[in-house]
This record gives C-alpha cells, sequence and structure tokens, in this order.
C-alpha cells in the first residue's frame, strides 16, 4: 500500500505566501473572488503557496474550523444523462436531489472530466471535487486506484453499489439481488417449471455475478434447471427453447428480456402463454404483449436517500471514528411477480 500523503496545513501555506492563516482561511473559502478585503497580489501568492504544497483540503479540520461548504460532490463513471442511461440513473439522481433538499446541502455534479474509453476520472484536473465536503460515486465500474486514494485520504465518499475493485474498505450502499431472484426463481418451480434459459450480457460486475450465482445455485439445487445464455445468441432461443424445453425464459434486466420478446415473437413463439418471460431487475413501465413483466422493484431512492444519510455521517464524524461506523449497507429489492410467468398444467408432478 502507498504510503497516505502528509496533509499541508493552513499554517504552512501562511507561512510560505507570508500571510495570516486567516487570509489562507478566506483565499481558500472565497471561491469567487468576492471578498474585496483580500488583494489580488496576496490572493495570488497564496494560490502560488497552494499550489507549490499540493495542498490537500481536510474535510475534517474543515468541519472542526467552521469551514465546511454543505456541498455534496456527484460523480458518474460513464454518462449519466443519455437516453441509455436515465432509465437506471434518473431514480437515482432523483433521489439525491431529494435527500439533499431535505438536509439543506447543495449538490455540485461533476461533468468537467471527460468520457474517454467509456469512463471518466475522479482525479483528473478539471474535477472540482475539493469544493465538495464528501461526494457520491457512481457507475458499473469504478477506477481501484481512485478508490484507494480516496480512503487513504479519509475524503468522505459513499460508492452506489457493492465495490469489489479494490480491497480497500470503500463505504457503499447497495442493492441485494440475490434475495428476490431466489424467491422469483423459487415461485416460477411452484408454478410448474422445471426447465429455462437465463439470459445474461455477461458482465462481469457485483450485481450480475451475484444473479448469475444465484440462479446457477437454483439450477445446481436441482429446483429449476438453467442453461445459461450470452445475449449475442438471442436470435437463437426459439430453437434452444424447443431443443432444451424451457418453458421459462429470464433476462438480466428487463431490455433484454424485451429483446428476448421480440425475438420470440418474430419466430411465431406466444409470450407468455408459451413461453414465460422475467427480467432480474427494475421492471417499472417495461410491459410484454401487453402484459406487466415479471421482475423487480428496486429501491433506487431509497437507495439514494440511504447513500446521502452515510455520507452525511462520514462528513461528520472524525475519519479515526469511522471504523466503528456501519459503512456497508444494503437494500433489498421487491419481486414484482407481473403477468408474464404463466403456471403450467402440462408438467409431471
Amino acid at each position: 500500500m502507498s504510503p497516505r500523503p502528509r496533509r499541508v496545513t493552513q499554517r504552512e501555506i501562511a507561512e510560505l505566501a507570508g500571510v495570516s492563516q486567516t487570509t489562507v482561511s478566506v483565499v481558500l473559502n472565497d471561491r469567487d473572488g468576492s471578498n474585496v478585503r483580500v488583494p489580488e497580489a496576496t490572493r495570488a501568492r497564496v494560490k502560488a503557496a497552494i499550489e507549490q504544497l499540493t495542498y490537500v483540503a481536510d474535510p475534517a479540520a474543515r468541519r472542526l474550523a467552521g469551514l465546511d461548504n454543505q456541498i455534496i460532490g456527484v460523480f458518474t463513471y460513464e454518462a449519466a444523462l443519455s437516453p441509455e442511461s436515465m432509465d437506471f440513473y434518473g431514480p437515482l439522481l432523483n433521489g439525491i436531489e431529494r435527500a439533499a433538499e431535505q438536509i439543506g446541502w447543495d449538490l455540485l455534479f461533476f461533468t468537467s472530466s471527460p468520457v474517454e474509453n467509456g469512463t471518466r476520472s475522479l482525479f483528473h484536473r478539471k474535477t472540482r471535487l475539493r469544493l465538495t465536503d464528501g461526494c457520491v460515486l457512481l457507475g458499473q465500474q469504478m477506477v481501484a486506484s481512485e478508490l484507494e486514494r480516496l480512503v487513504a485520504e479519509q475524503f468522505p465518499f459513499v460508492a452506489i453499489g457493492r465495490r469489489d475493485e479494490t480491497a480497500a474498505a470503500v463505504p457503499y450502499v447497495a442493492i441485494d439481488y440475490v434475495t428476490p431472484t431466489t424467491a422469483l426463481i423459487d415461485q416460477a418451480a411452484a408454478d410448474g417449471h422445471q426447465q429455462a434459459l437465463y439470459v445474461h450480457r455477461g458482465r462481469d460486475t457485483p450485481t450480475a455475478r451475484d444473479r448469475r450465482g444465484a440462479v446457477e445455485a437454483a439450477s445446481a439445487e436441482g429446483r429449476l434447471a438453467f442453461l445459461l445464455v450470452g445475449e449475442e445468441r438471442i436470435p437463437d432461443l426459439p430453437r434452444l427453447t424447443r431443443a432444451t424445453g424451457a418453458t421459462l425464459i429470464i433476462a438480466e434486466d428487463a431490455f433484454l428480456a424485451e429483446d428476448v420478446a421480440h425475438a420470440l415473437s418474430g419466430a411465431g413463439v406466444a409470450v407468455p402463454d408459451e413461453t414465460s418471460l422475467a427480467a432480474l431487475g427494475e421492471v417499472r413501465g417495461h410491459r410484454v404483449e401487453g402484459r406487466v413483466l415479471a421482475g423487480f422493484h428496486v429501491p433506487r431512492q431509497q437507495l439514494a436517500a440511504e447513500a446521502l444519510d452515510l455520507l452525511q455521517l462520514l462528513i461528520t464524524t472524525d475519519p479515526q471514528e469511522w471504523a466503528g461506523l456501519d459503512r456497508e449497507r444494503l437494500l433489498v429489492a421487491e419481486v414484482e411477480p407481473g403477468d408474464t410467468i404463466v403456471a403450467r398444467t402440462d408438467s409431471p408432478s
């Protein structure tokens, strides 16, 4: 592990710039330069000293000095406001906004760091992380070195989703997908389904592995036999269902389920009368052949509220006491039975 960076104090900055600590404090907190009491030449000397010493703002020290900004940063590792992303990020961002409003803090949405090779860098030179008292991180994949740096610097942050990019103690709020996946599979088995296909995207993320693991466990335990199928084989699903005798297809998410339904109906397979269908993700707003798609209701706004609650707790607690806090919170998705899993009356008892 790399050594924790030493924090440069305001006193050291003041000594190098030849000013008082009060002046340093004023410059640090006068972001727009509107405080006319500090001459521009003095401001420039303080900023030069900060750059020379590579000043790292200590959130705990700032709070003790009454210098917190009451600003929470929101950083997404991939684009969050595109039409493709809003189905996932929209409820989360809405929940974060509501939670921040309730505690009277402002949000700073980091957008200056460009998306390069499908991801952003939190520590890009344009990202104004140090303007905030803490940060919420969102993304399917996050950068291990950046998570480790945040932990080492004791900067308050909370990740949305369980992280396995690093062994560092990353605070997070996540969704338990194993419990509802197991419940949905057991209900399908109780409805007479014995053979099924699981269509997945091949992602290697914690939530994808959780869902796939629950599917594989059900198959290994003989509760419901599954054949795992990558999304690239969706056009081949009509043949696979006939070859395997599958009466149920479960997709990793609702969009994938819609693609499955399109492929089946195009081949003359009636959904769900011939082949039942479900998704292991949020299904609100998703219908198949006019029916409510079976799947989950994911408490994303509650997830956001929990993330803000945990972040505020970290911000207002001395970092030396963080180890005693519950920094890993798990919420359970609710099963939506829908209308697309049809009981089988033709299966052997």
